[in-house]
């Protein structure tokens, strides 16, 4: 297509050259079925001697046909038995694991610290950096979190 064939639309996007009285939003509604039997009558007149506007709407049932195959995950489907244990078992059991164990890491590793003969200035400002850097770590753990509760396209699956 030339760039005569596309003039520019009030948002600054292309729109196609339809036949006069359609538009992108009526061939969507036409394709979708919801139009009344009049205006579909009158869409399948307007598409009969339009030759351009036909392979617009091949496009558009393309488009229309590629988005309906986009399913949203279920709860039910194809779930063994071992996918139950595992949400309800194994990675709890693994979260309670890793937490146990990084905090005795972190109790053992502060009571080193605290105990070494290291000038109190000098663990002061380690403990300030050590400190600011776990809080920023936390903070973006905590806001992707929030994030993706509320993210609405989190079960959208192809």
């Amino acid at each position: 297509m030339n760039d005569m064939s596309l003039p520019p639309s009030p948002g600054g996007a292309p729109e196609p050259d339809l036949a006069p009285g359609l538009t992108p939003d009526l061939l969507m509604r036409f394709l979708d079925g919801e139009l009344p039997p009049e205006e579909r009558a009158r869409v399948e007149r307007l598409l009969a001697g339009a030759t351009e506007v036909q392979r617009d709407l091949l496009v558009y049932r393309q488009i229309h046909e590629d988005l309906s195959e986009i399913r949203l995950r279920t709860g039910g489907g194809r779930r063994s038995v071992w996918d139950r244990v595992h949400q309800r078992l194994t990675r709890p059991l693994g979260w309670i694991l890793l937490g146990t164990g990084a905090a005795a890491w972190l109790i053992y590793l502060a009571w080193l610290y605290m105990s070494s003969a290291t000038p109190s200035w000098e663990k002061l400002m380690t403990s300030a950096v050590v400190i600011g850097i776990l809080l920023l770590f936390a903070s973006v753990i905590h806001e992707r979190y929030r994030e993706w509760l509320t993210d609405p396209y989190r079960d959208v699956e192809r």
